[in-house]
């Protein structure tokens, strides 16, 4: 979900009524870095410590801002763009490339790691559960989080990618279907998909059952907020720092109290739409928090934000395997268990929250790596394609998100 873009030429026919494919949102990527680095800790198996304190318990629903943010992001981008089928699937290709080789790679590293385990513990062990050949292959066509599996497995934070590229798609379809009345479309899933939530799952948290329809939920949020609100009338008005500093920690307070709030409860339903609210605040751009999150570590952050999602799973899992080597060598106690029989870090403040700094450090080490090797010759790839199909180009938001 980067949100970079630049101005679009427009296109023949009826304007839309604000215009679409220009500006940057820089805070946007902070905040992207910051939701990003608290999904790490939210899946840190921990028996204390920073990884169960209570915002970072209902750390999940950090996820949902990313897919509020997709549907802001690509509709600023595309809104105005996607023009016919030519244009549609391009865009679907595009994000495909964007996407879809580090979701690659990263499948490729847990592979490699189970066929390890197959050969020193043998198929008992191994391709088991979540793991197993046939989520392997879901997992390739990016439909695991359609109902095609039982639970999470491989790389499991990549469900979010697989909802969210559905979400593309449907955007893509409503755009060419139905054009200017595709907000009727995003609003259908809205007033659906809420209900529907509430009622077969009772909260937010699904994600190899429902994760489309919760990515759907967000990802209209998004969309509706950036056709119906933005830019705001008082864009242009001077405004007044003092007031729109109040407002950003008046909004951090409230996402916040409500994460800790809602947890896995019913609440839990309106987060798409208290994130709404985030994006709309901070979007402006105008106040003091809105300059630390331009601050560079958070524009950092931001940049590796889809890697750090996608890498963290897997830097997790093999922390957890240095720590049990560790513990049967030197005969240390680092790894605890749990009542219902995994494995968690403890018993002691510095091992619990020495393990999350560890991780948290060694995943954006690692992201950094992968966004320079992976993400970024991709993105350099799909841009350039791009831009000689449809001048002047925009850089493309990247998914995820992730996720969750």
């Amino acid at each position: 979900m980067d949100t970079t873009m630049r101005a679009d030429p427009g296109h023949a026919g009826a304007e839309p009524p604000t215009p679409f494919g220009g500006g940057r949102f820089e805070v946007l990527d902070g905040w992207r870095g910051v939701c990003a680095a608290m999904v790490v800790l939210f899946h840190i198996p921990a028996l204390g410590g920073l990884p169960e304190l209570p915002l970072i318990r209902g750390g999940y629903l950090f996820v949902d801002f990313f897919f509020v943010l997709s549907g802001f992001v690509i509709t600023h981008a595309y809104y105005a763009r996607l023009r016919g089928a030519a244009d549609a699937r391009r865009f679907v290709v595009s994000r495909l490339k964007r996407t879809y080789p580090l979701h690659l790679a990263m499948l490729l590293a847990f592979l490699a790691f189970e066929l390890l385990v197959l050969k020193t513990k043998g198929s008992a062990e191994a391709f088991q559960g979540g793991n197993s050949v046939y989520a392997l292959v879901m997992n390739l066509l990016q439909l695991h989080a359609f109902g095609t599996v039982d639970q999470l497995g491989w790389n499991y934070p990549s469900w979010s990618i697989s909802a969210e590229f559905g979400a593309y798609v449907l955007f893509a379809a409503g755009m060419l279907l139905l054009g200017r009345r595709v907000p009727w479309l995003f609003a259908g899933v809205v007033l659906f998909a809420t209900p529907f939530l509430l009622w077969r799952v009772g909260e937010l948290d699904t994600t190899v059952d429902f994760g489309w329809l919760r990515c759907l939920l967000g990802f209209s949020c998004g969309a509706l907020l950036r056709i119906f609100a933005w830019p705001p009338r008082e864009a242009s008005a001077p405004r007044c720092r003092v007031s729109w500093t109040a407002a950003e920690v008046a909004m951090l307070a409230a996402v916040g109290t409500f994460v800790v709030a809602a947890g896995h409860t019913p609440l839990s339903i309106a987060a798409p739409f208290v994130f709404t609210f985030a994006v709309y605040v901070f979007a402006h751009e105008a106040g003091s928090v809105s300059a630390i999150l331009r601050w560079r570590l958070f524009a950092f952050l931001g940049l590796i934000s889809y890697s750090i999602y996608l890498t963290h799973a897997f830097v997790i899992s093999r922390v957890i395997n240095v720590a049990t080597v560790v513990e049967g060598r030197l005969g240390l106690a680092l790894m605890m268990e749990r009542a219902d029989g995994s494995k968690a870090f403890g018993p002691s403040p510095l091992v619990e929250n020495g393990a999350a700094v560890v991780i948290l450090v060694a995943t954006i080490i690692v992201s950094a790596v992968t966004w320079r090797l992976v993400e970024r010759p991709f993105q350099k790839l799909s841009l350039s394609k791009l831009g000689r199909r449809n001048r002047p180009d925009a850089s493309q938001p990247s998914a995820t998100p992730s996720a969750a």
